[in-house]
């Protein structure tokens, strides 16, 4: 189930701004520091210091980066594969006998309209009760075909058994990908450590030249981190603000489904 930390329940404007003002207060400490005991050897000898540091958050940014990214990726190709599941099981449910195959299809249907929620605002509201009667769906379904097993022809229940064997797994990998597959801690603190250290350095840096310092580049500077680190933050999180995961798949099922002309909407 999922269970909210404090930064999921941020607004991703919020984060950006308190990661500006820290990427900033981390130059300036650098900065203030050096400012009292400035020579130029100080300022030869960090420089290859802060470009390998540089070098080294860079690395591993791009890491963190491709972790999430490549996480938001498998979360639209499950989309996909769950929609294509659960119609495929639709239509093998009419390889049961009657009553199963009503009963089995009514509940395939009730599964698709569950699983779709289309205001993203609702999304970290409904996100337990969805699975919960998703999985609840799931121990009818099973139930349905047991009995249905024993009283049709074994090799027609079998393909619609795997069809369902396949909804099912889809299940937990959605809900791995999205709840639980998450950057480790171990990553974020590295990171934290990483970022302070380059920006502060940056700042002894800058400091250390006996100029002062220009906030037409220091503010880019620290804007271009911020942005990078929140957007590492919002793929990473289970329920988004600005970077949705598509439900177009299982909407165009739902509205077949349902007889219903096709939409557009987005959620995760």
């Amino acid at each position: 189930m999922y269970q909210e930390t404090y930064i999921d329940s941020l607004s991703i404007f919020l984060i950006l701004v308190l990661v500006f003002c820290s990427i900033s207060i981390m130059f300036e400490f650098g900065f203030r520091i050096t400012r009292r005991f400035a020579t130029s050897q100080i300022s030869k000898a960090i420089s290859p210091m802060a470009t390998g540091l540089a070098s080294l958050l860079a690395f591993i940014l791009a890491i963190s980066f491709s972790m999430a990214a490549s996480k938001n990726d498998i979360r639209k190709q499950l989309v996909l594969k769950e929609a294509n599941a659960v119609g495929t099981a639709i239509l093998r449910a009419g390889l049961l006998e009657e009553p199963y195959r009503s009963q089995s299809r009514e509940l395939l249907t009730k599964y698709v309209n569950i699983r779709v929620v289309e205001e993203q605002s609702q999304v970290k509201k409904l996100v337990n009760k969805v699975i919960s009667e998703s999985e609840q769906i799931q121990r009818d379904l099973w139930r349905i075909v047991v009995e249905a097993h024993h009283n049709s022809p074994p090799v027609q229940s079998m393909m619609y058994i795997d069809s369902l064997n396949n909804v099912f797994d889809i299940h937990s990998e959605r809900v791995n990908y999205s709840l639980r597959g998450r950057i480790p801690v171990s990553i974020w603190i590295t990171l934290a450590l990483l970022t302070f250290l380059t920006i502060a350095l940056n700042g002894v840096q800058v400091g250390a030249q006996g100029e002062s310092r220009l906030l037409v580049a220091a503010l880019p500077f620290a804007m271009s981190f911020s942005l990078v680190l929140t957007l590492i933050i919002e793929l990473d999180r289970p329920a988004r603000s600005i970077i949705e995961v598509s439900q177009q798949p299982l909407i165009d099922l739902r509205d077949s489904l349902n007889n219903k002309p096709p939409t557009s909407g987005t959620s995760q």
